[in-house]
C-alpha cells in the first residue's frame, strides 16, 4: 500500500505515469503480493487519525479500500483518461499478469471498529489524483 503511493508520487515527479520503470515496479508488487492494494490518501489520513483517537486500538491495521491488478488499472486508466496516453502496449502476454486479484487484503478490523472508507473505486481514487496532478501542473488540463 505505502509503496504504491510512493510509486505514484515518483511517477508524477518523473512526469511519465506510464513509464517502463514504474510499470515494472507495479508488476513486481502484483507478482509478489497477488494484487495491487490501493487506498485514497484522504482515507489513509482519516484512518490514521481514527486509530490514534480510538482508545481501544491495538495491534496492526490494514488500510486498503481496493484490491486490483495491473491489467485492471491499465485498462481503467486508458479508458477513463485517454488524453494521457496510458502506455498499455508495455503490457504483454509474457508478463503473466492477473486478470483478477489472487490475494485480497482486508481492512475488516478497521471497519469493524467503526471506520468507513469514502473512496472505494478506481474512479473515486483516481479522479482526485488526476485533479491534484493538474493543480500542481504535473498533468496537463
Amino acid at each position: 500500500m505505502k509503496g504504491d503511493l510512493i510509486l505514484f508520487i515518483y511517477n508524477l515527479r518523473d512526469r511519465s505515469p506510464g513509464s517502463e520503470a514504474g510499470l515494472g515496479v507495479l508488476k513486481g508488487i502484483e507478482k509478489t503480493s497477488g494484487a495491487l492494494q490501493l487506498v485514497h490518501v484522504g482515507d489513509l489520513c482519516r484512518a490514521e487519525l481514527f486509530v490514534a483517537e480510538e482508545g481501544a486500538a491495538a495491534g496492526r491495521y490494514v488500510c486498503c479500500s481496493l484490491n486490483t491488478t495491473v491489467l485492471e488499472l491499465a485498462r481503467f486508466l486508458a479508458q477513463k483518461y485517454p488524453q494521457y496516453n496510458v502506455k498499455t502496449n508495455l503490457i504483454s502476454d509474457d508478463d503473466q499478469l492477473l486478470e483478477k486479484p489472487r490475494v485480497c487484503l482486508s481492512s475488516a478490523k478497521l471497519v469493524r471498529e467503526g471506520f468507513e472508507f469514502k473512496h472505494n473505486t478506481l474512479d473515486e481514487i483516481y479522479d482526485d489524483i488526476v485533479e491534484y496532478g493538474k493543480a500542481l501542473g504535473i498533468l496537463p488540463h
